[in-house]
Formats: structure tokens, sequence, C-alpha cells
């Protein structure tokens, strides 16, 4: 097995990396945050934070947008979950990016809230769907109910993410920000 190797001028002389030779999404996952830990260092934590938020919040949007195509006006929960959560998560992205310490708890209050609420409505969402395939009613219900259970658990894990992201990193950022 051979590696391709990279050359650039790293933070030690003739330093080199090695791209693992499978061609999974994990590797190539993990070479790229390799690559982000080593050629950036001078971010500081509340800035690679910020953009965690910032991410968080365009998701939760193009969940929302998502959920109004797919079903229509029956999403509206969706809707205001995916643009209140995204506004709120770009808002708080901006001020902690500025180091306003209140942008990361606002950001850290609103992935804890919402990974509350959103395990409360894909756990709902499971159970409907499960009576739904026990006695069928028909393919368009159960495949509306079926999306919206799949963006409901997708926004849940990214929440959960969000959130332990932000706990994990909090003394840290607490400690950089004002």
């Amino acid at each position: 097995m051979s590696c391709a190797t990279l050359e650039f001028a790293g933070p030690a002389e003739n330093e080199s990396i090695s791209i693992p030779p499978n061609h999974s999404p994990i590797s190539y996952f993990h070479f790229l945050l390799y690559l982000y830990i080593i050629l950036i260092p001078e971010r500081n934590m509340h800035k690679n934070i910020s953009y965690l938020y910032a991410f968080f919040g365009f998701f939760l949007l193009g969940c929302g947008v998502v959920a109004v195509d797919l079903a229509g006006e029956q999403a509206n929960t969706a809707l205001l979950t995916g643009a209140a959560g995204g506004l709120i998560g770009l808002t708080a992205g901006h001020f902690l990016n500025r180091g306003k310490r209140w942008g990361f708890m606002l950001g850290t209050v609103e992935a804890g809230l919402l990974t509350l609420l959103l395990g409360w409505r894909a756990g709902t969402y499971f159970l409907r769907l499960l009576g739904m395939v026990q006695q069928p009613q028909g393919t368009d219900t159960t495949e509306t109910a079926g999306m919206a259970f799949l963006l409901t658990t997708a926004m849940l894990v990214i929440s959960l993410l969000t959130l332990t992201v932000s706990v994990m990193f909090a003394k840290q950022v607490l400690s950089e920000t004002k």
C-alpha cells in the first residue's frame, strides 16, 4: 500500500502529511481535521466554536426549508424550529466570533434546549411511525411521517454534537471571552 504525501511549510522543518491509502469518508474526515488543526494553529477556540454555531444555524435553517418543501404546510413546527433555531445559532456564532461570552452561553443553551425538544419530537414521530407501519393507512402519510422523523433525527444529532463540543471546550472558551 502506498500513501500520497503532501509537503508544506508547517510548524516544523520538512514536515509532511500522509494521506491514508483507503478511500473511506472517515479517513478523509480525519485527514482534513488534522490539516485544520496543524495549518490553522493561531485561531482561538472561541472562534472555532463560533464557526460551529454558524454551521449549526445554517443547518437548522436548511432543515426547516427542506421540511416545508417535503411536507408542505404540515411542517409548521419544523419550519419554526429551523428558522428560530437557525437565526439564534447564527446570532450566537456572530457574537462569539467577536469575543462576547454571552454568545457562547446563548449557543450552548440553544443546543441544550433543542436537544431536549428534538429528542421529544423524534420520539413522538417514531411512535407514530411505528403505529402507521402496524396499521397501514396510506403510502403518502407514511412517507411524510418518515421524512419528518428523519429530518427531526438529523436535527437532533447535530444539536447533540453541538452541545457536546460546546461543553467539552467550555472552560477554554470562557477563559478567552469577556
